[in-house]
């Protein structure tokens, strides 16, 4: 085991709307808003955000020139699982906030850690998430 990793410290997600993506994750999603800098860089400023959920921190991050985000090739995340005790609750209250869904009904997999629910949606960066329940 390597004790030099501790963990996830956090997801960096980049927006060319930090005001909206803070927005979003706190009033939408129900996150902790943690702390939002704007921090000095060659070309200008850039914003940092940071939103919390348990111990899911999520670091919003809009750079000076946004239009950099488009064309920036970095790895592949294809989504990030929010863990939740009850989905369906969760999902009743998203959908209550308009928040719109990719799939009509959220998904059960017996196999997958014993069973689990999942349902995916889109955040306002285009970023995928999903709502993820342990059924143990």
């Amino acid at each position: 085991m390597n004790r030099d990793m501790k963990g996830l410290a956090h997801i960096g997600i980049y927006t060319d709307d930090i005001e909206k993506s803070m927005k979003f994750y706190t009033d939408i999603l129900g996150f902790d808003w943690m702390d939002k800098r704007d921090v000095p860089v060659e070309g200008g400023t850039m914003q940092l955000g940071f939103v919390s959920a348990g111990n899911l921190v999520i670091e919003l991050i809009q750079p000076v020139d946004t239009s950099v985000i488009k064309e920036r090739k970095a790895g592949i995340v294809d989504h990030i699982a929010i863990e939740v005790e009850d989905i369906d609750d969760v999902i009743i209250k998203l959908k209550e906030k308009n928040l719109m869904f990719n799939s009509e009904e959220k998904k059960e997999n017996p196999y997958l850690f014993d069973g689990i629910s999942n349902i995916f949606f889109d955040g306002p960066n285009g970023e995928r998430l999903e709502l993820f329940q342990y059924n143990k």
